[in-house]
């Protein structure tokens, strides 16, 4: 392993908004900082968001993360395109993070490694993900669904909190309950016919996307076909908690990290910020967070 450089002040580990936003704040608190990025933002796979301040017509996903960096950069914080593989935390209470036969050494980490979702197995998700016809943000990007037909592929509990949900834009959701209906209480059932949401009858067996001018068809294994202009797989995510939990660090059931006010784990000089950390999943979430543990860190330096 190559010589380590000098001890810097906090390694960012993640280059997406709450990673970005951490190097800006360190930047101008004059702090040596050094971001770590693996290049898997979900900014990136964004076609359009509507609810990050300042931008009231939109911003696309890769631009808003052009211009995180280039903010970043404009405060001497640079970026190593690397995969982190490990951090250790040394006896003299400093960290080490470990990439490629490469180590770099910092008093403080700010973990910012975010999440991703489970993908349904779709032919073409990708692009129909870019064209807006497969989403998995209804916090994000439900408003633009009002009027349209929108289903909303997960099994009970998940799937149902998020039919609940999508259908108070004022739109037609369908639940494609993966067989899973029958699991569901008397009463939640009750709330989805309430909120006129409508059960597919028998599980998909075939999802297809911008064929023929449709959005997304669906082939059930009755063999009934069903439309829509829009699909929010409801699957879960995966919090990119790995890093931080092999140090000690306290995390949810579901990978996400516990955290105090401050931002910092049950790991003493360890913060989080973004999805990775216990709050809602948003970009203006994760400035938030970044900002908050950026600021502490600074305090104790």
């Amino acid at each position: 392993m190559q010589h380590e450089a000098e001890l810097l002040d906090c390694l960012i580990v993640g280059g997406g908004a709450a990673g970005l936003t951490s190097a800006v704040y360190l930047g101008r608190y004059k702090r040596k900082a050094l971001i770590l990025d693996a290049g898997g933002s979900r900014l990136q796979r964004i076609p359009r968001t509507r609810n990050v301040p300042g931008f009231p017509e939109g911003v696309e996903g890769p631009e808003l993360l052009a211009r995180m960096r280039e903010h970043a950069a404009r405060y001497g914080v640079a970026t190593e395109r690397v995969t982190v593989q490990r951090i250790e935390r040394l006896p003299d209470g400093t960290f080490r993070a470990e990439a490629e036969a490469r180590s770099w050494r910092a008093r403080f980490v700010i973990l910012a490694t975010g999440a991703c979702d489970v993908e349904p197995e779709i032919e073409g998700i990708q692009a129909a993900t870019r064209a807006g016809q497969v989403r998995y943000c209804p916090v994000c990007d439900g408003y633009e669904t009002q009027g349209q037909r929108v289903a909303v592929l997960g099994r009970a509990g998940h799937g149902v909190r998020e039919s609940l949900f999508v259908a108070n834009f004022g739109n037609q959701v369908t639940w494609l309950a993966m067989a899973t209906q029958h699991e569901v209480p008397l009463t939640e059932l009750a709330q989805l016919r309430d909120a006129g949401v409508r059960i597919a009858e028998s599980p998909p067996h075939r999802i297809e996307c911008g064929v023929d001018g449709v959005g997304v068809r669906v082939e059930l294994q009755n063999g009934q076909v069903l439309a829509f202009d829009t699909l929010y797989p409801a699957l879960g995510l995966h919090h990119a908690c790995e890093l931080a939990t092999a140090l000690g660090a306290q995390a949810a059931d579901n990978g996400q990290l516990r955290v105090d006010a401050h931002q910092q784990t049950s790991v003493d000089g360890l913060y989080v910020a973004g999805d990775v950390a216990v709050d809602l999943n948003q970009i203006a979430v994760a400035a938030g967070h970044a900002a908050i543990a950026a600021t502490a860190i600074h305090n104790r330096l």
